[in-house]
């Protein structure tokens, strides 16, 4: 199929008459907002395109977008896609040494940044300008009519990096047809219509929110809402803009029900609350579910899948489950003797529209595509038709000579009530073994020793060699900008 999504986008605005209707708003402050129409973003966008080539980048060359999530970053993204120019999303969170990493492997023609990126080993020429000089740039182009490139089926359409929690950033490449699978879930399952409003928490450098925030509500019609300050009561966000559907991860709604300052009235207006990045912890499923009344939507996609791939349909959602796979997305799940199951082994993906490759990385790229199935290295099982997420391939811990799965130690610690939630990770002893340390996340350390009291024995039948060794509360959660734990930073409060 040979298709540009800037095309794809006009042509669908156009063709459902939503062309003048708000595209994105853009929250500056809880006082200030800026909102562009379709019409106006396809504009500026084709603005980009023409002061991308005069400023001498070429297509197939790459660029470097690293900022807010903002009109400013979609345009330019948009602007990049229309005439063959591949974007990358920086994430301004990472630290320098993974920055200038992305930088080499990629070697984008042009940076284009809130803050300088600081010239420290990049090995390529390039141009880079801030944002200050890009949209002067803009303000000054005359706009004319320029040729969309039409791509080919293997042409690539954008990089996005994945986050290094793991090790280096690797760059995952997408094609235009990668896109066009975004929108399933809002269509499909959410039901959206043209002028639905939809809000995010995460940012546009982050797959979740660059396939479920930008490009599926993009090509169906929809008004994207973006927030690119800092405002803690995300109630305050919905009392003003009324999103329909919310799309978080569950550190941030586990915060929304302990916040004193959330307005609990407010999220009864919202329709459907998505969460994705990690499984809701049973814990969290049923306060949301008791004190909202509707529960959390789990679903469940990949950096290399850029789309939800399985996902809870509204109305039969289970406690644990992710609901079940798209019915357009083929799945196996197989064990560790390389044989197929239908009860329990690690997920394997296919679908035409998914990654087939990372850049400049053949290793990695082998192990993870193959034939056309990605595997995801995540452990699931099916029952009763429902799949449910049992954690990571590599977070099995070897203790004693046997396999532990930390999620069996968290899940049971999480059911005393004063743990807000519990995280296992393993660390070395004086002895320089490794064993198990579970930390409890709690409100206040005045109860510690009751509380590590009564999770000891909740846990005391588990057999020995999957006991803790260390059991620590904590009042702060160490997470990434997406709400997944730092589990090494746990592993320093062992350590040190």
């Amino acid at each position: 199929m040979n298709i540009n999504i800037f095309s794809k986008i006009e042509e669908n605005a156009i063709n459902g008459n939503y062309i003048d209707n708000i595209a994105i708003t853009q929250i500056i402050s809880l006082k200030k907002t800026e909102t562009i129409s379709y019409k106006g973003l396809l504009e500026l966008s084709k603005k980009a395109s023409i002061a991308l080539l005069e400023l001498g980048i070429k297509r197939n060359d790459k660029i470097f977008i690293n900022g807010k999530s903002s009109i400013n970053f979609i345009s330019i993204f948009l602007g990049a896609l229309k005439i063959g120019i591949i974007p990358i999303p920086g994430n301004p969170e990472l630290s320098p040494q993974q920055t200038n990493h992305i930088l080499n492997n990629s070697k984008p023609a042009l940076i284009i940044s809130d803050k300088k990126i600081k010239n420290i080993n990049l090995n390529f020429n390039h141009k880079q300008l801030n944002n200050k000089q890009w949209k002067k740039l803009i303000y000054e182009v005359r706009l004319k009519s320029i040729n969309t490139y039409i791509s080919k089926i293997n042409d690539i359409a954008f990089l996005i990096y994945s986050s290094g929690t793991t090790g280096l950033p690797k760059a995952i490449v997408h094609r235009h047809q990668s896109i066009l699978n975004t929108y399933f879930l809002h269509q499909n399952i959410l039901k959206l219509k043209v002028k639905d409003k939809i809000f995010t928490t995460s940012n546009l450098f982050f797959a979740y929110a660059l396939g479920n925030n930008f490009f599926a509500p993009l090509l169906i019609g929809l008004n994207t809402i973006f927030n690119d300050s800092i405002i803690e009561n995300l109630t305050e966000i919905i009392d003003k803009h009324h999103p329909k559907v919310v799309f978080s991860v569950p550190t941030i709604y586990r915060r929304l029900l302990k916040d004193p300052k959330t307005n609990i009235k407010t999220l009864f207006n919202v329709k459907y609350f998505v969460s994705a990045g990690e499984r809701i912890p049973d814990k969290l499923y049923n306060e949301w579910k008791d004190i909202i009344g509707s529960p959390l939507l789990n679903c469940y996609g990949t950096t290399e899948t850029l789309a939800i791939v399985i996902a809870t349909i509204p109305n039969k959602s289970k406690i644990g489950s992710t609901g079940k796979p798209i019915t357009t997305i083929e799945t196996k799940l197989i064990e560790k003797n390389g044989k197929e199951s239908n009860k329990k082994g690690i997920l394997y993906l296919k679908h035409h529209s998914f990654s087939k490759k990372y850049l400049n990385n053949k290793e990695k790229s082998l192990k993870t595509f193959n034939h056309g199935w990605i595997k995801t290295g995540d452990i699931w099982s099916l029952k009763n038709n429902d799949w449910y997420y049992q954690g990571r391939e590599d977070d099995l811990i070897k203790v004693a000579g046997k396999w532990v799965n930390p999620k069996d130690l968290e899940k049971e610690a999480s059911e005393v009530k004063e743990v807000i939630d519990s995280f296992c990770i393993t660390a070395e002893s004086e002895e320089g073994t490794h064993r198990l340390a579970l930390f409890l996340y709690i409100k206040n350390n005045k109860n510690e020793n009751l509380i590590i009291k009564l999770v000891k024995n909740r846990i005391s039948s588990f057999p020995k060699y999957k006991q803790p060794y260390w059991i620590k509360t904590i009042t702060d959660v160490p997470q990434t900008a997406t709400g997944k734990i730092k589990r090494n930073d746990l592993k320093i409060l062992i350590e040190r």
